[in-house]
């Protein structure tokens, strides 16, 4: 398991340049449905971070978080941007 302290800093979306503990802060602090609370976090219309914010929501609505899979979740969106960077700079 990772450190939580260090989880809930990791960035969840570079758009909104928020990191775990500030989305889950949002998410806490907020009744808006899923789309528009997302909306708070990123500040766009994006879905690159969908998948973590949403299980965030979820944890959040049930009051309990996973940190180790918030962190899997941010480290594959991750790991999807490397090699979609990569693919791009083949092309030359």
């Amino acid at each position: 398991m990772q450190d939580k302290q260090k989880i809930l800093e990791m960035e969840v979306c570079e758009c909104g340049q928020k990191n775990v503990a500030e989305a889950i802060d949002i998410f806490q602090n907020t009744a808006l449905p899923f789309k528009k609370a997302k909306k708070l976090v990123t500040e766009c219309n994006k879905s690159c971070c969908r998948a973590v914010l949403m299980k965030l929501y979820d944890m959040n609505q049930y009051g309990r978080y996973d940190y180790d899979e918030i962190a899997y979740l941010i480290e594959q969106r991750l790991e999807r941007i490397k090699r979609l960077c990569e693919g791009v700079g083949d092309d030359e």
